[in-house]
C-alpha cells in the first residue's frame, strides 16, 4: 500500500473531534502496521485519548499558534535567566508570561462546554508544557495527550515525577536538546519568578485598595455634602412655610381692614346724602 505520511496523519488525528479520536487513532495504527512500520503502529496505538481540557489546549494551539509560540519563547527566556538576573527583566518576562497564559487559558476554556470546570486543568497544562523542553514541541503542534500538574511540581521535579506518555517515533532523528539546568537552579528561577509575581499582585492589590479607599472617602464626603444640602433645603423650606403663614395672616388682616374701611365709607356716603337732602329742603 502507499506510504503513510505519519506527521500529516498525526495532525489530522489531534485535530479530530475527541469522540472520534480512538477510531481515527486505530485506523492510523492499522495503516502503519500494514505498511510494515510495526513500532510506529504500536506507539500510535498507545496514544491516550485527550481529556476535554487537553483537547481544548490542543485546539488553542491550532487556533492561536502565534500566541502559543510567544508563550513558549517567553517561558524559555524566563527559564534561561541566570541566578543574578536583572529584577526588572525578570518582572517583565513574568508579567508577559502570565498575560499569555491567561489569554490562552480563557480562549481554550471558552471552547469547552463547562469552562469553569476545565479552566484549572487547562492553565496547569499550558503552564507546565510551555516550560518543559520535552513537551514544548507537542504543545506548539497541538499534540498533547495528558493533563499536566502545575509547573512547580513537574518541571522542577525529577524524571520520575513526569507523567508517562507514549509518543510515536519520528521518521527523522531530532536534534539533541541541551541538557536542562540542575534542579536547584530551576527551582531558584521558578521561586524568583513566583516571588516577583506575588510582589506584583501585592502592589496591584495595594493600589486597588488605595483607589477603593479614596473612592470611599470621596463618596462619604459627597454623602455628607448631600445631607448638609438637604438640611439647608429643609431649613429654607421651614422658613418659607413660616413666611407663607405670616403672609396669609397679613392677607386676612388686610381683607378685614378693607371690609371695615368699605363699611365706614358707605356710612359716610349715606351721611353725606342725608345732609345734601336736608340742605336742599332748607333752600326750598
Amino acid at each position: 500500500m502507499a506510504d503513510v505520511d505519519l506527521e500529516a496523519r498525526l495532525d489530522e488525528l489531534f485535530a479530530s473531534d475527541v469522540k472520534d479520536f480512538t477510531a481515527t487513532r486505530d485506523a492510523l495504527a492499522r495503516d502503519l502496521k500494514a505498511a510494515g512500520r510495526v513500532d510506529e503502529s504500536a506507539a500510535v496505538k498507545a496514544l491516550r485519548k485527550p481529556t476535554v481540557a487537553v483537547a481544548a489546549v490542543n485546539r488553542a494551539a491550532r487556533e492561536c499558534g502565534d500566541v502559543v509560540a510567544e508563550l513558549v519563547e517567553v517561558s524559555a527566556e524566563l527559564a534561561a535567566l541566570p541566578a543574578g538576573a536583572d529584577r526588572d527583566e525578570l518582572r517583565e518576562l513574568t508579567r508577559q508570561r502570565r498575560t499569555l497564559l491567561h489569554r490562552l487559558t480563557e480562549h481554550a476554556a471558552a471552547t469547552t462546554e463547562r469552562p469553569d470546570g476545565a479552566r484549572t486543568a487547562i492553565a496547569a497544562t499550558l503552564d507546565t508544557a510551555s516550560l518543559d523542553d520535552e513537551l514544548r514541541a507537542d504543545l506548539v503542534r497541538g499534540r498533547l495527550t495528558h493533563e499536566l500538574s502545575p509547573a512547580a511540581r513537574f518541571v522542577l521535579g525529577s524524571d520520575d515525577d513526569a507523567p508517562t506518555r507514549a509518543a510515536p517515533p519520528r521518521r527523522t532523528t531530532r536534534a539533541k536538546r541541551d541538557a536542562p539546568p540542575p534542579r536547584d537552579e530551576l527551582a531558584a528561577r521558578r521561586a524568583r519568578a513566583e516571588l516577583e509575581a506575588a510582589r506584583e499582585r501585592v502592589e496591584e492589590t495595594e493600589e486597588s485598595a488605595r483607589e477603593q479607599a479614596q473612592a470611599a472617602t470621596e463618596a462619604t464626603e459627597r454623602l455628607e455634602a448631600a445631607h448638609r444640602h438637604i438640611a439647608d433645603l429643609e431649613a429654607s423650606l421651614a422658613d418659607a412655610r413660616a413666611e407663607l403663614t405670616d403672609l396669609r395672616r397679613a392677607e386676612r388682616e388686610a381683607q378685614r381692614a378693607e371690609a371695615r374701611t368699605r363699611t365706614q365709607h358707605e356710612r359716610s356716603l349715606a351721611t353725606l346724602r342725608a345732609a345734601q337732602r336736608a340742605a336742599e329742603e332748607a333752600d326750598a
